[in-house]
């Protein structure tokens, strides 16, 4: 199978878009090249993977290595995106073909990750919709203004704050700056202070999807937002994405070291996952295991020991 990757062949990159677009129904008025910059940046172009036949790119997988955050630990995921395949290729074995390479290559991270709604399709490849995500709609009678780019740093110190509750990915000044400079993004600000990115192009319209507040007297909608339950059955309450298992090491480490030894994989057996909760064994699916950790139906016993993940719009891809 020809697998190439924009680092090999960059002259391919209009060509894997065309058909990204196409696939997504992408309409001509956005660009997907700016609401998913961190995908399709020049500096992860080493990441973005495509299949070529006589010249010709027949399918695309791009993704994008992250690191997720929680106090002082790490969890390396892959996050996916930019999913396609030719009209006349559909069925041909493709994507798994695409799949396979990417796992291969990549076999340290813990967890891989992508946002669809087809979820008949992924569960085919073990992804599993996990998690909960609230989108809320912004507030046309409330007061908003461009926000000042140069508190940067001060809105670098309240997203980390949150890795001490969640994990959250990790952002390096080149994404803070694709995040503040995007002209997709709406950057805002209220008159307490608190920060609002809004939209994403066509993908996230007229969703406010990053808050940052500075006090407990901004706007109640963004108190609604910011401080959801997560067993809140609101109409827009729905999962966050699909999650596949990888390095199991590398996870159990890191699950080891949030429960305090109380919750570790032992092995995989074939489609089932062994872990061991305060010195019992259970065996599992893949697809219980990941709910029992991050929902939707997690595990009561488990709540505590595993923070849950928290992924804003503009990283996700």
């Amino acid at each position: 199978m020809n697998v190439h990757t924009l680092s090999d062949k960059p002259e391919k990159i209009e060509e894997c878009l065309e058909l990204i677009t196409h696939s997504f129904n992408y309409p001509d008025d956005y660009s997907y090249k700016e609401d998913f910059a961190l995908l399709v940046d020049q500096s992860n172009h080493g990441n973005c993977y495509f299949i070529e036949q006589e010249g010709v790119v027949v399918a695309t997988l791009f993704t994008l290595p992250r690191q997720l955050l929680y106090k002082d630990l790490q969890l390396p995921v892959l996050f996916l995106g930019g999913i396609s395949v030719k009209d006349e290729n559909r069925g041909g074995g493709l994507f798994r073909s695409l799949l396979e390479t990417v796992s291969l290559l990549n076999s340290n991270f813990a967890l891989f990750l992508l946002w669809s709604d087809l979820s008949s399709l992924y569960e085919k490849f073990s992804f599993h919709e996990f998690g909960l995500i609230e989108e809320v709609r912004t507030n046309p009678s409330q007061t908003l203004k461009p926000g000042n780019k140069a508190n940067e740093n001060q809105l670098r110190a309240l997203y980390n704050d949150l890795s001490e509750d969640f994990l959250i990915p990790q952002r390096s000044s080149k994404e803070w700056q694709l995040l503040l400079s995007s002209p997709s993004i709406e950057f805002l600000q209220d008159e307490t202070g608190s920060s609002y990115f809004v939209g994403k192009g066509f993908d996230l319209q007229g969703i406010c999807h990053e808050l940052h507040l500075m006090n407990e007297e901004c706007s109640p909608q963004a108190q609604k937002y910011w401080n959801y339950s997560p067993e809140d059955k609101a109409e827009n309450l729905r999962y966050m994405g699909f999650l596949r298992l990888g390095n199991l090491e590398t996870l159990s480490e890191f699950i080891e070291s949030t429960s305090k030894g109380r919750l570790k994989i032992v092995e995989k057996i074939e489609s089932l996952i062994r872990v061991e909760f305060d010195g019992e064994i259970f065996e599992l699916s893949d697809k219980d295991f990941i709910q029992g950790l991050w929902g939707p139906g997690k595990v009561t016993e488990w709540l505590s020991l595993v923070p849950p993940i928290r992924i804003m719009g503009f990283d996700s891809i």
